[in-house]
């Protein structure tokens, strides 16, 4: 009796419980309402992994590059002394001389209008050309002064030193070593002339027939 009572409590159980479960299913199913802000959010499986952003380049504008220009270094020379002839280059007149066999040749150049020609030969010595490019003083070394005028082929004896004994190296029987300089306006010009080794300086009038 006992049996046949527990089996229909199992029973009546039994039948709740599927009762139960029938009226379970039939209920509808509630919505699920997304918010807006999360549905835009991408949804991304718990297994997958999720590939790191790559580093971005960004390039940045260097300002130019400037040069600075350096200083230029400027070397300085001293002068050099002034060689005779005194005239290197036109206009004026230029004096070339040489040396041949026979003495010192002076080549004349008046650049005005191309006149050329030459003068000697001439024992070794000094020359100078005016101050008013006209005439032309050769003093040489054994003792003589000679003037002409430009465009004149010839030179004119005007003084001999030896015979003045004046100028120590003509007495000792030295070289002597001429510096020819020009005082005074023209046409009236003077020949400064000065011995350096004895340091002995004489002016001498020039003729106005050869340096006016």
């Amino acid at each position: 009796m006992r049996i046949k009572k527990y089996v229909f409590q199992l029973f009546f159980i039994t039948l709740v419980m599927l009762l139960l479960i029938a009226c379970m299913l039939g209920l509808p199913k509630p919505e699920v309402k997304i918010s807006p802000a999360l549905s835009a959010t991408p949804i991304i499986p718990a297994n997958t992994v999720t590939p790191m952003a790559s580093p971005t380049l960004t390039l940045t504008a260097t300002p130019p590059i400037t040069l600075i220009p350096t200083a230029t270094v400027t070397l300085f020379y001293d002068a050099t002394a002034t060689p005779t002839p005194q005239w290197s280059a036109c206009p004026g007149i230029v004096i070339t001389p040489s040396q041949t066999r026979k003495g010192t040749m002076l080549h004349v150049l008046r650049c005005d209008d191309r006149l050329e020609y030459d003068l000697g030969p001439l024992a070794k010595g000094v020359y100078a050309v005016g101050p008013n490019d006209r005439f032309l003083v050769y003093v040489s070394l054994n003792g003589y002064i000679f003037a002409a005028r430009i465009g004149e082929r010839v030179l004119t004896n005007v003084f001999n030193l030896e015979k003045e004994h004046i100028y120590t190296v003509f007495n000792k029987k030295v070289t002597p070593d001429f510096k020819i300089s020009f005082a005074g306006d023209g046409p009236f010009y003077e020949l400064v002339l000065v011995e350096r080794f004895y340091d002995q300086k004489r002016v001498y009038d020039l003729p106005v027939g050869i340096t006016q």
